[in-house]
């Protein structure tokens, strides 16, 4: 199916909602990421909460927009809260995030993968390569929508696909910046019940705000300091403006 670009004024509307609602997204993301995650939900007008006990996520689920489960630094205490989560997001029926962090190179990711893919509608934000990785599990998966992020990000579900241009290789140069996508992603997903459409406006969003960084940072550390106060910063006429240069 051919791809589609989200028009600004679509992309303002979600975002708008963000800020108006400010949703809550629970979020069990590695630890490597967990502050810029943090920052860059709040940012972007939304509440982080970053519970990881086994014991408390579910509790901390069920009030939740949203839910992030992301694999980077899996341990043996995030692997047991993985499933009251997936219980959580079924039974209340949450948006449910997933990002695989190089689930390519470990069984127990993998295994954790399938796991996953089981809850039906779970959103999946990956890059090429895990993505490819996960190919058979995704076939598989019912309501599945599939973001592949790289140089031009794509948003697939079962009716509509979308393409996203917008970004800056410096957002690759930053630890913690692609995971903290995943959680804008859930953000809107909180918003927005089309999760094509919410994941295409969250990554618009981030990717003009990636370029607007990049025009102002000294460097990679200048960098970080410089996406969130254009996260922060982010508006219907500045999406117009740098929208329009990319039609």
């Amino acid at each position: 199916m051919a791809a589609e670009r989200l028009d600004a004024t679509r992309v303002a509307a979600v975002l708008a909602r963000v800020a108006e609602i400010r949703p809550r997204v629970q979020c069990l993301t590695n630890t490597v990421a967990q502050n810029i995650t943090a920052n860059m939900l709040l940012a972007f007008g939304a509440i982080p909460s970053m519970a990881i006990h086994v014991d408390e996520v579910a509790a901390m689920a069920e009030g939740a927009g949203a839910i992030l489960i992301n694999i980077g630094t899996i341990n043996a205490e995030s692997e047991l809260a993985i499933p009251k989560l997936l219980e959580a997001a079924r039974d209340r029926g949450k948006p449910l995030v997933f990002d695989p962090v190089f689930v390519e190179l470990s069984p127990l990711r993998r295994h954790i993968a399938r796991e996953v893919l089981r809850l039906p509608g779970t959103l999946v934000r990956g890059n090429a390569t895990e993505m490819a990785a996960l190919a058979f599990e995704l076939a598989a998966a019912r309501g599945v929508t599939r973001v592949t992020t790289g140089k031009v990000d794509r948003v697939e579900s079962d009716t509509v696909s979308f393409s996203v241009a917008h970004g800056h290789p410096l957002m690759t140069r930053v630890t913690g910046i692609g995971c903290a996508a995943g959680a804008l992603i859930a953000a809107c997903c909180a918003v927005e019940a089309d999760r094509a459409v919410a994941a295409a406006a969250a990554l618009t969003a981030y990717g003009i705000a990636g370029e607007i960084a990049a025009e102002r940072c000294r460097g990679p550390g200048s960098f970080e300091v410089e996406l969130v106060d254009a996260v922060a910063a982010m508006d219907a006429a500045t999406l117009a403006d740098r929208m329009g240069t990319h039609r």
